[in-house]
Order: structure tokens, then C-alpha cells, then sequence
């Protein structure tokens, strides 16, 4: 997908207000978007969007997996015109006094106010907002229990490379799947591959786990590969390509499908391609809640600034360069052509290694003599 249709797919799945369990509108976007882009789609019993393209006799389906949601919080107690609210994912933690939020189906115009307070606890050693206060306007409608609102940030904003972004994570995400998606129904080169976009990720992968459980979507032998924002860590930088996701927190990802996303990128490698690698351990990923059900598993992220909304002094939007984006692009598509070409980078590796050591390991099996320990005939 070109530049400008990129962006306009992109721009179009940034605009509407995400938050666990209230991921309506951003998935009404995700499907006018699909139409608009003739990709069939349908969802399962439990609101998670799956398309799939297929062509040719392809060897191996991989599935390609980004969340619709993006932290928010909800409204458990109405004292006036202040509200306290329950965190659903992760919020800033510094400078989040004083930061405009918006519930975005309350009222019209949609009520706004400010959070005049913030509860944080500690869980696993980090830092957490676990509820904040929001104070309302003079006039404003009153939210009921329940309803969800997230901070007042403009939806989508370009300075040069970069794209200043509400809610990044995961739309950004979303998009590049679909535009790979895009991509490949219309060439004519062996593949099936699916893109799965689920729902409440960020409150514990429920979406991901409900299809890896019960939905039966996706067979057993299907490569898993997680899509997403994630905080630039491990020296990963801005511009400088999607990173090859090695692992997250929990550990590293399945040897077989870091190969082939790492074969994909070295392949593209030759036609100018920036990608990096990385471990990235500072959060876990829809990858692991797969792993955990024994599939086969990997990740590629898109580097983030202002992770989850939390910029050098409070409230920001977050951060993702274009080039990442466009590179993610390119890296998902290649991905699954190797997939579907039935290319196995452990083998080709395993086969490599045969060939080069075949006159080491002839070398081992020399005659040894049992009374000094050396090939026989050494001189000493």
C-alpha cells in the first residue's frame, strides 16, 4: 500500500475512542475500512474480527493478530460533578493530575472534565493507577455508572516522519495487518493468512485467549504472530524499521516463527529494508497468551513514543514513525509469502550447518589412543 492510502487507512482507524470492552466504534471503522478495501470479513461469538486471504496451495497459514482496544477507565461512583473512575489497562502514572479526559458517549457535545485526583499502587514492583477522580464541567452531563472515558487528545496529528496519535496502541497495529492484508489479495503468489483483530487486550488478552480457547478459529499448526505498539526498548529506535520481536516479559518467543519473521526481513534486506531485533521485555504480548496454548508464537512491534499516553511530564499522545508503519507493512506480507512457500528457516539453517561441519565431525572421529588420549600416530 502506497503512502497516502496508508495514512488515510491509518487516520481513519485512529479516529474513534477505544477502551476495553467498549471497542464499538473502533471496529465499525475496522469494517467500513475492509469493505472500503474489499476484504471479507465476519466475527466470532466473541466480537473479534477475523479476515482471511487465500490463494494458491499454500503450505503453512499464519495468523496475524492486533487488539482494537487501548487503555481507558470507568465510571464506578457519581458524587456531583465528580466522578471516580475505575483504570482499565495501563494510565500514566506522572502528571496525570490536571489532564483532560472525555466520555465520549455521554452528552452531546461528549461531557470532558479533568482529573482532580489519582489512586496508584505498587504491583510487581511497578508503579499503577489503580482509580482517579475526574471533575466535571459547570454544565456538563453527568456520566452513569459505567460508562468509559478516556484522555482528551487530538485523534491524529503528522510532524514530518512522525505520527502523533491518541491511541497508537493498537490502531497503528491494526493497520498495517490490514494493509498487508490488502497487499496480498492482490497478488497471485501462494498464501493463507488471517488477520485477527481482538478485543480487551490490555486488561488481559481476553479477545486473544477467547479465540485461542473456545473460539477454534485457528488450527493448532497455525504460526501466531502479535502486532503492536510497544515502548522502544533495548536500544530499538524510531525510524529505523519494525522490530523482530525476540520475546516480552515472560520469556522468549517459539525459535521457529522468530526465524521466519527474521528470514522475511533478511530477505527484504536486499531491496533496502530497515528492520530491527530485539527482545523488548518490558511488557507481554498477545504472542505469550497463544504460547500458552500451545501455538507457535512471535511478535513484530512498531517502536513507541509516549507509551500508553505517558509522555516526559504527563498526558501526551503517543508516538509512531511512518517508516516503522510502512516497513510493518512490507514485513507481514513478506512473512506470510514465506510462510505459504513452505520455507523453513530452522531447516535452511540446520541444513547449512550439516554442510559446513561435515569435515569438522569427520575430523572427530579419529582413532584414539587409550593410553595417552591423543589421535593415534600424534609425536609427541
Amino acid at each position: 500500500m502506497n503512502r497516502e492510502p496508508l495514512l488515510s487507512l491509518t487516520k481513519r482507524l485512529t479516529v474513534p475512542y477505544t477502551a476495553p470492552y467498549n471497542e464499538h466504534e473502533a471496529r465499525s471503522a475496522l469494517h467500513e475500512a475492509l469493505m472500503h478495501l474489499r476484504l471479507p470479513y465476519e466475527m466470532d461469538p466473541f466480537g473479534n474480527t477475523v479476515v482471511r486471504v487465500r490463494y494458491g496451495h499454500p503450505r503453512r497459514q499464519v495468523a496475524f493478530v492486533a487488539h482494537l482496544d487501548h487503555p481507558g477507565f470507568r465510571v464506578t461512583e457519581v458524587k456531583g460533578s465528580e466522578v471516580t473512575c475505575l483504570a482499565e489497562g495501563g494510565l500514566p502514572t506522572v502528571g496525570i493530575k490536571g489532564a483532560k479526559v472525555i466520555f465520549p458517549r455521554v452528552g452531546s457535545p461528549a461531557t470532558t472534565g479533568k482529573v482532580s485526583a489519582a489512586k496508584l499502587v505498587t504491583h510487581n514492583g511497578r508503579a499503577k493507577v489503580e482509580s482517579l477522580k475526574v471533575r466535571l464541567g459547570a454544565k456538563a452531563v453527568i456520566p452513569s455508572i459505567g460508562s468509559f472515558g478516556v484522555f482528551d487528545l487530538p485523534s491524529f496529528k503528522m510532524t514530518g516522519q512522525r505520527m502523533k496519535v491518541r491511541a497508537a496502541d493498537d490502531a497503528v497495529g491494526v493497520a498495517a495487518v490490514v494493509a498487508a492484508l490488502h497487499d496480498l489479495s492482490r497478488q497471485h503468489s501462494a498464501c493463507d493468512v488471517v488477520g485477527l483483530f481482538t478485543r480487551a487486550e490490555e486488561v488481559g488478552f481476553h479477545g486473544a485467549l477467547a479465540a485461542a480457547i473456545e473460539g477454534r478459529l485457528l488450527p493448532r499448526d497455525t504460526f501466531i504472530v502479535s502486532v503492536e505498539c510497544s515502548r522502544a526498548y533495548d536500544h530499538v529506535a524510531h525510524g529505523k524499521g519494525p522490530v523482530v520481536r525476540l520475546g516480552d516479559r515472560t520469556g522468549p518467543f517459539h525459535p521457529r516463527v522468530t526465524s521466519l519473521l527474521l528470514g522475511a526481513a533478511k530477505e527484504l534486506a536486499h531491496k533496502k529494508f530497515a528492520y530491527q531485533s530485539a527482545l523488548m521485555s518490558g511488557g507481554t504480548t498477545e504472542a505469550t497468551a497463544f504460547a500458552a496454548f500451545d501455538y507457535a508464537s512471535g511478535g513484530i512491534a512498531l517502536p513507541l513514543a509516549n507509551y500508553h499516553n505517558q509522555g516526559p511530564r504527563g498526558v501526551a499522545a503517543e508516538e509512531v514513525d511512518f517508516r516503522d508503519l510502512d516497513g510493518a507493512v512490507r514485513l507481514i506480507a513478506a512473512t506470510a509469502l514465506r510462510a505459504g512457500a513452505g520455507i523453513d528457516d530452522i531447516d535452511l539453517l540446520r541444513n547449512e550447518l550439516v554442510l559446513s561441519s561435515q569435515e569438522g565431525r569427520d575430523h572427530l572421529r579419529e582413532a584414539i589412543d587409550p593410553t595417552t588420549g591423543y589421535p593415534v600416530g600424534t609425536k609427541f
